[in-house]
């Protein structure tokens, strides 16, 4: 029987790496893929300008939030002032989108159920009590205004609305009373002046006209003594103690402890505002109210008190959590972009090490697997040749195919004593082939 020549020429079967090759471009693709959804997934890159929807600019909202500003500016933030009518304005905006604003000041029982739909909370920044100053004998009752001139606040501001509420509960929208839609400092100046009789104001109690009034000669501010039944009503009514001479000890005012019914002041905000955005207003918040007033004491505000919209999840954060180590050693703006890398990054290199890791034995697998092909066949051979009544010549074909096809086997160098093996395994086969056909045995 003629002998195998080994076969050379250009046909080859390669064994090398592309399979890996292929692997690798594969893991690369799944990691660019995964790199793209978290990054759509992290925080958009932070702002440069943040809108605020205020409040009249001789009243607390819009003094608050020129101090903000400031210290948004530290940051390098824009905190742009829409100046409005007051609260219920600022709802306005914030639920229609008016003028862009994205924040803003609103007291609290203002907002309806349909605002949990399109608005968040940041949380209480203040106390905002309800002021009502008037001139003559001592009234104990809003019901007492009957036939009085009552200034009820600018509409559009959260004052006007709820005076004008409390007017209506207390019958007082009918003549002989007359509602005065007059509101802030001119408010203030008519009532010195005797033009009218009382105003009611929701300020906090650092607000111009407030400061003003609770100095003025012969104004009083009444004593809310059915402020329980007023919060068993209102839930989202606050009773609050004034105690003598706490507004200035030296004039002794005010002149006997009185009891006030608060609100709180909200900061409110639309859905897509920007993390970042929330975290800097709480930080000013806590920077310009953390301290104690003449109505709580220190770090009392900001807070999730009043929380009548969902919270925002940043906010709920801000208020249970520590700042980040990052936040506490690097200046906020590297902090913010390095937290974005790192929850880009961070699940990139957790999934890419053991991936890339796994290659070298991927590698490995997909040679032995195919050179392991090949004993598959030569075990298939070699049980035939064992048994009675095969073609011998039939295999030993078989066999020499599979002698013609290893010659043009390439393998990496690491694998070559592998396949010398192999080939080493292929010649034994052949020689108990051709000793069943009982002919001579290859050299």
């Amino acid at each position: 029987m003629r002998r195998h020549e080994p076969i050379s020429g250009r046909l080859t079967e390669d064994i090398e790496g592309r399979p890996l090759a292929w692997y690798a471009l594969g893991v690369l693709a799944l990691l660019a893929l995964l790199g793209w959804g978290l990054a759509r997934l992290a925080p958009p890159a932070p702002p440069k300008r943040v809108l605020m929807t205020t409040g009249p600019q001789d009243g607390a909202y819009h003094g608050y939030a020129s101090r903000y500003r400031e210290v948004l500016a530290r940051h390098d933030v824009e905190l742009v002032l829409l100046p409005s009518s007051g609260a219920a304005q600022n709802l306005e905006r914030l639920r229609s989108g008016e003028g862009g604003a994205e924040v803003g000041l609103v007291q609290g029982g203002l907002v309806g159920d349909e605002d949990a739909r399109r608005l968040i909370t940041l949380g209480s920044f203040f106390y905002e009590p309800i002021w009502l100053f008037y001139r003559g004998p001592v009234i104990e009752r809003f019901a007492d205004l009957r036939g009085k001139r009552l200034a009820i606040g600018v509409p559009g501001s959260g004052t006007h609305a709820l005076g004008k509420s409390v007017a209506l509960d207390n019958g007082l929208g009918e003549p002989p009373t007359e509602l005065v839609e007059l509101g802030g400092l001119a408010a203030a100046d008519a009532l010195t002046a005797g033009t009218i009789d009382a105003v009611i104001y929701v300020a906090a109690i650092d607000a111009p006209p407030v400061q003003k009034l609770l100095r003025a000669p012969g104004i009083r501010l009444m004593d809310a003594r059915r402020a329980d039944a007023y919060i068993r009503r209102l839930p989202f009514l606050h009773k609050l103690d004034l105690p003598e001479g706490v507004v200035d000890l030296k004039a002794g005012i005010p002149p006997q402890r009185l009891t006030l019914i608060a609100l709180t002041a909200n900061l409110l905000a639309r859905e897509e505002v920007h993390p970042v955005a929330i975290e800097l207003l709480l930080q000013a918040a806590r920077e310009v109210h953390g301290g104690p007033t003449l109505l709580n004491a220190a770090r009392a505000f900001p807070a999730p008190i009043d929380v009548e919209l969902p919270l925002a999840t940043d906010a709920e954060r801000f208020y249970k959590e520590r700042p980040s180590l990052l936040r506490r050693v690097l200046p906020f703006w590297v902090a913010v972009w390095a937290e974005r890398m790192l929850f880009i990054t961070l699940p990139l290199v957790v999934l890419a090490v053991p991936a890339f890791a796994y290659l070298p034995k991927l590698y490995d697998w997909r040679i032995r697997n195919k050179l392991d092909r090949w004993y598959v066949e030569l075990n298939r051979i070699e049980r035939a040749a064992l048994t009675d009544g095969i073609d011998v010549q039939a295999q030993l074909a078989r066999m020499n195919d599979i002698d013609a096809r290893l010659n043009r086997v390439k393998v990496p160098k690491p694998y070559l004593s592998h396949l010398y093996t192999l080939r080493m395994h292929a010649e034994y086969m052949r020689r108990l082939l051709l000793a069943r056909l009982g002919g001579p045995t290859a050299n």
